[in-house]
């Protein structure tokens, strides 16, 4: 079947949303996990322990996870409200917080600052997630949704490469002008909320009226609210769990490549941000829309039992190069992870709008990002400190921790295939 092109309300709607999530890009690539990390661990490497920097890394490179587990004040707070002014505020908070980064001093107390100013600039972002899946959910149709939003998220993501790739060079030629790039980025981050005024919800009250059918705007979203959605809805909950698995082991295998790169393999800074962040990033325009497709052909299960094996096969990759010191392998893992990243952005952004009405998409999102944030608090510096203790034991022995992401991420993609394999034929509604 040809896919529907999409009509011109909707065309219209979706070139208003380009600018503003492009210039956003550029402001949430500087508080990207692996690119923030590297420019932690490379911007305080005289000024903390190895072990007190390992740890700092973990937290800034989970910091986007983490943060999510703010998710229910955010669904809280734009259930039966105007999207479109909430957001334009959070984009601008967002904003803010990205460019004081770069006014906090580099000694003393600088460190702890910093870490704590990257996940307050994520948390502000969650809710920019939050509440953004309602209005692609309300402003486009089921059948061209991961079409359309896929192409905006290539835009935020060419935006984030070209912040990655100045901080890759400013790194490598003039680190001391990295606070000056936050400042750029704190204002591409105010003219990101300035241009999103502009945009609009289809049949805002089309969305309005079914929250407050679902009883959205009488009811909180609670960890007590997350729990009664987990309990209601086994095949969701099921979906989340195998998610859990998978999510855990990416998270964590990120935070433990950001210290292995520099301390036991010694790329260059620039390299680690290359490898880490702009590869993975390049990937996203090409695959998505072949993800894109996938998706919107099927269910998030049946998509999910595809697309998590291209992690897996850059974690087997990266770990081969690791071991063996053959760097060149990296560029390889680099792409795959890449590839995965692509299918991953949809199957997160939009898999949940598989199992909720239209009147609980945003508690459903809700659920998703709180349960990833949670991922966030544990399974980053869990891996860093197995990769700390392994080292103390042996010098060299802390690469054998990488045997954790990878047996969490498979278990998850198992978890995907079975699912898949009794739902064929009668997907979850």
């Amino acid at each position: 079947m040809t896919p529907r092109a999409p009509g011109a309300m909707v065309q219209a709607l979706y070139r208003r949303e380009l600018a503003p999530w492009a210039l956003s890009g550029f402001s949430l690539g500087m508080v990207e996990g692996a690119t923030a990390a590297v420019l932690v661990k490379k911007g305080f490497a005289d000024l903390a322990s190895r072990e007190v920097l390992n740890l700092a890394v973990a937290f800034v490179s989970g910091a986007p996870a983490l943060s999510n587990m703010t998710s229910f004040v955010w669904a809280n707070l734009g259930h039966g409200r105007e999207r479109i002014r909430l957001l334009a505020v959070l984009l601008a908070a967002f904003g803010l917080v990205v460019g004081a980064i770069g006014l906090w001093p580099r000694a003393g107390a600088g460190l702890a600052v910093t870490v704590l100013s990257v996940i307050a600039a994520r948390t502000i972002w969650a809710g920019v997630l939050t509440m953004r899946s309602a209005v692609w959910s309300a402003n486009y149709p089921r059948h061209m949704l991961a079409r359309v939003t896929g192409r905006i998220v290539i835009v935020t993501s060419v935006g984030m490469v070209c912040a990655a790739a100045l901080a890759g060079v400013i790194l490598q030629t003039r680190p001391e002008l990295a606070r000056a790039l936050y400042g750029v980025a704190g204002v591409t981050g105010l003219a990101a909320a300035w241009l999103y005024r502009r945009m609009r919800v289809r049949q805002a009250f089309r969305l309005r009226r079914a929250e407050h059918a679902e009883g959205a705007s009488d009811e909180v979203f609670s960890f007590r609210v997350m729990r009664q959605i987990l309990r209601e809805d086994p095949s969701y909950r099921r979906f989340l769990t195998c998610l859990a698995f998978y999510g855990a082991g990416n998270l964590m295998i990120t935070a433990q490549l950001v210290v292995m790169y520099s301390d036991q393999l010694h790329l260059p800074a620039a390299m680690q941000v290359v490898l880490l962040t702009i590869v993975p990033l390049l990937c996203v325009p090409l695959f998505t829309p072949l993800w894109a497709r996938l998706f919107d052909a099927g269910h998030v299960i049946e998509f999910r039992a595809r697309q998590c094996w291209v992690l897996i096969g850059a974690m087997c990759v990266v770990i081969t190069a690791v071991f063996s010191g053959f760097t060149p392998l990296l560029w390889v893992a680099a792409l795959l992870f890449g590839i995965a990243t692509a299918g991953a952005n949809l199957g997160w952004n939009l898999g949940h709008n598989d199992f909720a009405s239209l009147g609980k998409v945003q508690q459903y999102m809700g659920v998703n990002v709180t349960l990833t944030g949670m991922r966030g608090l544990v399974a980053p510096p869990l891996g860093i400190l197995a990769y700390t203790g392994l080292e103390r034991i042996a010098a060299g022995a802390g690469r054998y921790a990488l045997a954790i992401p990878i047996a969490m991420t498979l278990t998850g993609a198992i978890g995907f295939n079975r699912m898949q394999q009794e739902s064929r034929g009668n997907p979850p509604q």
